[in-house]
């Protein structure tokens, strides 16, 4: 039984330890918004207001492209914010201290990509 239980033990703090997680983009998602007259520029203006609340640095580029930066401690993400009046998509653009190898990526980046897509979500509505 003590042995199980260390073996479990072992197993557990292994995994909590986990720092990478396959690396995703985040496409299609849908703008979250029953107003028939919705347009490129609301979205653009949601996501903008959702990254400043979350200390992001965002600058729109062109029409239907944004260009995202986070720092936070020593790490720093990039994406590329591609959207239109129906649904946005978040790109992995450039890292640092992410422990990126075009694969794999610190789970933090899951995090922060989601809570940019919650923020974003919720200025829509």
């Amino acid at each position: 039984m003590k042995k199980f239980a260390l073996v479990s033990v072992l197993l557990a703090s292994l995994t909590a330890c986990k720092t990478t997680v396959p690396m995703r983009d985040f496409n299609n998602n849908l703008v979250a918004n029953n107003e028939p007259n919705i347009n490129t520029n609301d979205v653009a203006k949601a996501i903008l207001k959702a990254c400043v609340q979350l200390g992001w640095q965002c600058q729109k580029l062109e029409s239907g492209k944004i260009a995202g930066q986070l720092n936070i401690r020593s790490h720093q993400l990039m994406v590329d914010i591609n959207y239109n009046a129906k649904t946005y998509d978040i790109k992995y653009k450039d890292s640092v201290n992410l422990k990126y190898n075009g694969k794999k990526i610190h789970r933090q980046y899951v995090n922060w990509v989601n809570n940019l897509i919650r923020h974003t979500n919720a200025e829509l509505i």
